[in-house]
């Protein structure tokens, strides 16, 4: 059963994230204040500052998904194991990139479609619409039926490639839509 039921876990690894609430203590704790000044809109400084909070992010996001992946492994190998040995490796990184993926996630949605007014409150339809998009699409993951291997891969391919889309377009746009909601 564990050699084929990794693509339930984007559904729990979206839930376990801790995204939203990072980024709305974020805004909250700075980002009100600070995107009042015409400095910290300046495209490389953008994608400095969304580097740095994606670090700390993923480190708040790796624990529970390394304790997640190591636990599925053992399982694994309780349960009588398998004899591909790369499913082990497979099972653990694949974990960790789904973290990892949603932290990006996350934490670019915020960048591009920033939701919070003044008064801290979420006023982005837009923003609402893009997380409920994505816990449907990390629900319909639930019906995917491949092997660990062939899921890890791809799940690992496509976090890597988000990265990289993730991170140009903060380059480019997040200057321009990261702004105080009226």
């Amino acid at each position: 059963m564990l050699l084929t039921f990794l693509p339930y876990f984007v559904f729990i690894m979206c839930g376990v994230n801790r995204g939203t609430g990072f980024t709305r203590a974020l805004f909250m704790n700075c980002d009100h204040s600070l995107l009042t000044y015409t400095f910290y809109k300046q495209p490389v400084l953008v994608l400095k500052l969304f580097q740095i909070r994606l670090w700390e992010i993923i480190k708040i996001n790796l624990l529970p998904a390394a304790v997640i992946g190591t636990g599925l492994a053992v399982l694994l190998y309780a349960s009588g194991g398998t004899e591909n040995m790369a499913n082990y490796g497979v099972l653990l990184v694949t974990i960790l990139c789904m973290s990892v993926f949603f932290s990006v996630h996350y934490l670019t949605i915020y960048y591009l479609l920033q939701p919070y007014n003044a008064a801290t409150e979420a006023k982005s339809a837009t923003y609402q619409i893009v997380l409920s998009a994505t816990y449907f699409v990390c629900f319909l993951m639930m019906q995917v039926k491949m092997t660990t291997f062939a899921f890890g891969i791809l799940c690992i391919a496509f976090c890597i490639l988000y990265g990289i889309v993730a991170s140009v377009l903060i380059y480019k746009f997040a200057p321009k839509t990261f702004k105080l909601r009226i």
